[in-house]
């Protein structure tokens, strides 16, 4: 009896250990699962809801009521998760919603640029409408989200700070730990594909 209790122990302790929540970094991620990730990039490319890092490369971490010092200070707040039944007109850019999303307040939502692999059409996307949010600001403070458990935030902040921009912080537990701060939310619309 005492050789199972010890022998259940130390499966259950092996199991905690081992369990994708208690993987602190990234890199514990890619090397429990490498085919969820891109080898050149890093970027997680498949199963994008699973409990996520603690950290970020090349980004800072932020708590909703970071989030909320950085939004009166006047961050640009960019959500970019999925756009549920969803699809854009490859004619205009435009998208076609089928539900309500509900985001932070002010937030511009950048639907699907959280991907681990981005089309240069998207990816055209997401550089030129930074560009144009942040007037061209390096340095200007960017917050991005989705939802908590969602790899699409991780992956595109990332890719910000590899386009350059030096402050961007990710709030990993973004539209859910807003509401869970009892904050409210509002309705986003997406921003169309194309650039003026």
């Amino acid at each position: 009896m005492r050789g199972f209790l010890l022998a259940a122990l130390l499966f259950g302790v092996s199991a905690y250990l081992t369990s994708p929540a208690i993987a602190a970094s990234s890199d514990e991620h890619r090397v429990q699962r490498p085919d969820l990730f891109d080898p050149e990039t890093g970027l997680r490319i498949a199963r994008q809801r699973a409990p996520t890092p603690d950290d970020v490369p090349g980004a800072q971490r932020s708590s909703a009521s970071g989030v909320r010092g950085l939004m009166d200070a006047g961050a640009v707040l960019l959500d970019v998760g999925a756009a549920l039944q969803s699809r854009y007109d490859e004619l205009d850019g435009t998208w076609l919603v089928r539900d309500d999303h509900m985001s932070l307040p002010g937030a511009v939502w950048l639907p699907e640029t959280g991907r681990g692999t981005l089309s240069p059409e998207k990816r055209h996307y997401l550089s030129s409408h930074l560009a144009r949010l942040t007037a061209g600001d390096r340095g200007r403070d960017i917050v991005v989200f989705c939802i908590a458990d969602c790899w699409m935030s991780w992956n595109a902040a990332q890719r910000i700070s590899a386009l350059g921009y030096r402050n961007v912080h990710w709030f990993r537990e973004g539209i859910d730990g807003w509401l869970d701060a009892g904050w409210e939310l509002e309705a986003a619309t997406p921003v169309p594909v194309t650039v003026d």
